[in-house]
């Protein structure tokens, strides 16, 4: 279950509000969505160690905390299950840690039918919006993987470090490359590509990754700045503080990213260049 603290945590907080697209009031999700199937979205990188299970866990919870009437499924997609596994002890009737076998290729590559017949179905049907979360792992290439293109969003976390920006800018070319091959299979516009710049210590080490960026035809988003808070994320400790404190922590930041999750159809597609958030 969900800890009581967590599932408050949010209870009568106002948020300030602006004339900004991710910060307008929100009405209920069930009647501000009209979709029929879930909406789904990734957390990928080839690198490893640029906070994709940590982004991941904060918008699951995010999304099962702050709307009460969603349904969230996270779906780990490294075969060593470590963010599942650990993420179990919050499962309850609306936030699920979703195992399958199915999901997988012999060789642990992700099996894209089965992945992509998952994302196009709600069984059994409800009046409730369903959000898949997929936490995707290292090393995992764009090409072996064309469920991509069925997702809402696609977001890619880095931080300023030179073997993270170098391996994000190749992931980004080799996600182009797969929208571009894939083209004829989608039914409409790709999925945004959202970059997501992580553990961030400084306005100038922002503006750095911004302009390392530049040529990237993607979104770039809020920086999340560097806390000790996101070295505990996965902590299992008394009353789960530890996911308490980060989802307290890093509220402004789960509010603009969930309501970019429920909201991304209104992104202009796509930017002709790398367009700030």
């Amino acid at each position: 279950m969900i800890p009581r603290q967590i599932r408050i945590l949010y209870k009568d907080h106002q948020f300030e509000q602006s004339t900004s697209l991710y910060n307008q009031p929100e009405k209920p999700v069930e009647r501000q969505l009209s979709l029929k199937k879930p909406r789904s979205v990734i957390f990928a990188n080839s690198k490893g160690g640029v906070g994709k299970s940590t982004l991941a866990l904060m918008a699951g919870l995010g999304l099962a905390t702050q709307h009460p009437s969603t349904r969230v499924e996270l779906i780990d997609l490294d075969v060593q299950k470590t963010s599942s596994d650990s993420l179990k002890r919050f499962t309850n009737h609306r936030f699920q840690v979703l195992e399958n076998e199915d999901f997988f290729l012999n060789s642990g590559s992700p099996n894209n039918g089965n992945l992509i017949n998952h994302m196009g179905t709600d069984f059994p049907y409800s009046q409730d919006q369903k959000f898949i979360v997929f936490d995707s792992p290292a090393g995992n290439e764009p090409s072996r993987s064309t469920f991509l293109t069925h997702c809402d969003v696609v977001f890619v976390p880095t931080s300023v470090g030179d073997a993270d920006v170098f391996a994000t800018q190749k992931y980004l070319v080799a996600l182009q490359q797969l929208f571009s091959r894939q083209k004829g299979n989608m039914e409409g516009p790709p999925p945004p590509i959202v970059i997501l710049p992580n553990m961030i210590d400084s306005r100038d080490e922002f503006n750095e990754l911004r302009a390392s960026l530049s040529g990237v035809s993607a979104y770039f988003g809020k920086p999340l700045y560097y806390s000790p808070v996101f070295r505990r994320a996965f902590r299992e400790d008394e009353n789960d503080t530890s996911v308490a404190t980060l989802l307290k922590h890093a509220q402004p930041y789960i509010k603009w990213m969930t309501n970019l999750i429920l909201k991304s159809e209104a992104l202009p597609q796509p930017p002709g260049r790398l367009f700030q958030l």
